[in-house]
């Protein structure tokens, strides 16, 4: 994978080179084989330089994470431009069918390479007590971000007088387990059925009156 590729800027130096490193490395090798040593060697730098930045390969990797995270969400669960039902279309067609109705293709927003290192990072919670706590984090903060667009749609009268965490927890779950099959299998064309049955799950979100002059 060429440099450019990564979401991190290596010109810089210091961390963002050295997270840049370690994106290719679980991107190439997968986390079992992510070690100081190999990160060093993809970064050009020795491991007393890696060490001087991070105390140990968890360390490492959990701001690595913070880092790539941050960036993966605001492209994609965190965006939140336009009127509320369209945040929430948006991040429907991208997270199911791959692309939005005015052509927005996911893969520009996220390259494929991200959600497969998001997913070695996310596969270490399944043992990892100190992941999953973090990834707990990562959950609340993206669900509490999308249950902000719904109560945004609420108080602009498009939304009912919904429970905007149940709503918003509703949709992350689609939006998570559509983009890990994406990443797991090669049959996702029946998604596109899945997104057609959600668009009767938002009708029942919307006033009647939006409805109607929708």
């Amino acid at each position: 994978m060429d440099d450019s590729q990564t979401p991190f800027d290596e010109s810089t130096g210091g961390k963002e080179a050295i997270f840049a490193a370690t994106y290719r490395t679980l991107e190439t090798d997968g986390y079992a084989d992510l070690s100081m040593g190999r990160v060093a060697d993809e970064a050009a730098v020795s491991k007393s330089t890696i060490y001087h930045h991070f105390e140990s390969k968890d360390d490492l990797v959990r701001e690595f994470a913070e880092s790539l995270l941050m960036q993966y969400g605001d492209e994609l669960v965190l965006e939140t431009s336009g009127t509320a039902i369209e945040c929430v279309e948006r991040l429907l067609d991208l997270a199911l069918v791959g692309e939005t109705a005015d052509g927005q293709r996911l893969e520009t927003l996220v390259p494929d390479e991200i959600h497969r290192v998001y997913l070695e990072l996310r596969a270490q919670a399944v043992h990892d007590p100190d992941y999953r706590a973090y990834f707990d984090s990562v959950d609340r903060q993206a669900r509490n971000r999308l249950a902000t667009v719904i109560e945004a749609g609420i108080e602009e009268g498009v939304f009912r007088d919904v429970d905007p965490d149940a709503v918003a927890g509703t949709l992350y779950l689609f939006v998570e387990g559509a983009l890990f099959l994406g990443c797991t299998t090669n049959e996702t064309q029946w998604l596109e059925a899945v997104r057609d049955q959600l668009d009767y799950y938002l009708e029942g979100l919307v006033r009647d009156e939006f409805a109607a002059d929708g």
